[in-house]
């Protein structure tokens, strides 16, 4: 899979219901239905672990439960943003900046920051990332909106920079390490990038993605043979995962293999 930093990707901002108790450590999230609360929580680690059709699925779920629900809007006008659809990322963006919940400090924020995407899709709003950062600085899921803006601006070294520091207040490593490891090999630093996968692979042994992102890097080196490999362990753990690319992959090296005779 492709970085993740949208997702930042990643987009990814686990948060508790309005009228919860949170604390001052998590950045809390408004809405005014439990339904739609847990298909976020559930579309948000679909999402970490790139599972990208329930993600969708599970936060349009949640968007029926609560149509006015900030967070959902958010998370997928970011997605689209990421994914290069303009015309989805205006749709879900249009209907966040026009939510008339009353909304926490990071969420204003975050309006804010769209409402400067809806002006321009290159717009540096990282001031606005790290703002959210010094209100919640131990809320993991709270650095990956100046990672996205970071990556909007092509930041790369200040994305790895909050990347790390995401990494020590975060109990869920994997989806750090996936990004990184993504970063690194845009960079060409291959070393770099194989020990964030073979990371993820540690953090996360049975999920698909940390095998297929070991397998793009493979593919990314030309290491046919073992990017297929990788896939194929990818495929073993979820059928919906790899095979195409397996099969890319092997017939690649079975390419290089006979132009060597």
């Amino acid at each position: 899979m492709k970085k993740f930093t949208s997702a930042s990707l990643i987009l990814f901002v686990v948060m508790l219901v309005s009228n919860q108790c949170t604390g001052d450590k998590k950045m809390p999230v408004t809405t005014s239905s439990e339904t739609a609360k847990a298909l976020y929580d559930k579309g948000v680690k679909a999402m970490e672990d790139i599972y990208l059709v329930q993600f969708r699925n599970l936060i349009s779920e949640a968007l029926k439960a609560d149509p006015d629900f900030f967070m959902a809007d958010y998370q997928m006008a970011n997605y689209f943003l990421y994914m290069g659809n303009k015309k989805r990322f205006i749709e879900y963006a249009n209907k966040a900046v026009n939510c008339k919940a009353a909304l926490s400090k990071g969420e204003l924020l975050l309006k804010d920051a769209l409402l400067k995407l809806l002006e321009n899709q290159d717009a540096d709003v990282t001031d606005i990332g790290r703002e959210i950062i010094k209100m919640y600085p131990d809320d993991a899921y709270a650095y990956w909106p100046l990672t996205t803006f970071q990556s909007i601006i092509n930041d790369t070294e200040g994305q790895i920079a909050t990347l790390k520091k995401a990494m020590t207040v975060a109990d869920n490593k994997g989806s750090i390490y996936n990004s990184l490891g993504y970063i690194y090999m845009n960079q060409g630093k291959y070393e770099d990038a194989l020990n964030a996968f073979n990371n993820y692979i540690e953090v996360a042994p049975n999920l698909p993605n940390a095998y297929d992102s070991k397998g793009d890097y493979f593919m990314q080196v030309k290491d046919y043979r073992n990017a297929y490999e990788s896939y194929m362990k990818a495929h073993s753990l979820d059928s919906t995962f790899s095979y195409q690319k397996a099969i890319n992959a092997k017939g690649m090296a079975d390419s290089l293999q006979t132009n060597e005779f």
